[in-house]
């Protein structure tokens, strides 16, 4: 893949969704950057000579409009041309980010729904210490809407940081997002998990289900433990002869470890995967 010039490469969405309706974050040093939601002629950390438009120019043509689009989708490298579904500029979010204990900007391109997929949003890793520079992007929506969670980076490593993004999508009754989870080394972007689940209001019930995630030491990489509480709540209404879930309280803990020989994160189990197929039975 080419990511100095002006197009990049992405990978078909995946077919089906699963959501996350809601998400809470510790409150520490690890996440104490706010997310930044610039305009396209804001300048970049505080250099005069360059604008986040310079950088939204080295990932689209033209900074926005129905040109197909080339970047990988985010743990594939398979590359099929997309389209922004209308000519609007994407919505920009900004977070500053380390890798290599380099000073890097992540930029977060939303198009909302793409051509023929659920949506489009590109997240593009740029150096600016000099003239603006793609280092790497991938496509990581799976919702019409994708954005950085609040707070959206952890420093896991002594040199680098990890990128929390959600991607939504909703009905009436049921909203589906996930949660991938990125680790920046190397000046790439890998993809450490896609953390997925399913949220839903009905008439005799309401389900939801929220995430936290911490981090331990880094030594080199902290543990990532990522903790799902599900909540099922009985509304007490008469609703038909439709199955209602007991009212319950429960949760589901993943760590991601390091693994030093393999040089990626790995999860201690596939508690998240069982309830990933879980959920998409109640679609």
């Amino acid at each position: 893949m080419s990511v100095g010039g002006a197009v990049i490469k992405v990978a078909r969405l995946r077919g089906a969704l699963i959501g996350l309706a809601m998400f809470g974050m510790p409150t520490a040093p690890a996440f104490a950057e706010p997310v930044l939601r610039p305009d396209l002629a804001d300048r970049v950390a505080g250099r005069e000579d360059v604008t986040f438009a310079d950088l939204v120019r080295l990932v689209v043509p033209g900074t926005a409009g129905n040109e197909a689009i080339d970047v990988r989708e985010i743990g594939s490298e398979l590359v099929e041309d997309l389209e922004p579904a209308s000519g609007a500029a994407p919505r920009l979010a900004a977070v500053p980010v380390r890798s290599g204990g380099l000073d890097r900007m992540a930029v977060l391109l939303d198009f909302g729904s793409g051509r023929d997929v659920v949506g489009l949003a590109v997240l593009a890793l740029f150096d600016v210490a000099g003239e603006p520079r793609l280092l790497d992007a991938a496509n990581v929506a799976s919702g019409q809407h994708t954005y950085f969670l609040e707070p959206a980076r952890m420093a896991v490593g002594v040199d680098d940081d990890l990128l929390a993004v959600g991607s939504t999508h909703a009905n009436s009754s049921q909203t589906y997002t996930t949660v991938p989870l990125v680790l920046v080394r190397n000046d790439q972007l890998e993809l450490v998990d896609m953390i997925s689940a399913f949220d839903e209001r009905l008439c005799a019930y309401e389900r939801t289900q929220r995430l936290d995630l911490r981090h331990g030491a880094q030594e080199p990489f902290s543990d990532v433990v990522a903790t799902l509480t599900e909540v099922s709540t009985r509304s007490g209404d008469d609703c038909g002869e439709a199955p209602v879930p007991e009212a319950r309280t429960r949760t589901i803990t993943v760590t991601y470890r390091w693994d030093a020989g393999a040089h990626r994160y790995i999860p201690d189990s596939d508690a998240f995967d069982v309830l990933a197929r879980e959920n998409e039975g109640r679609f």
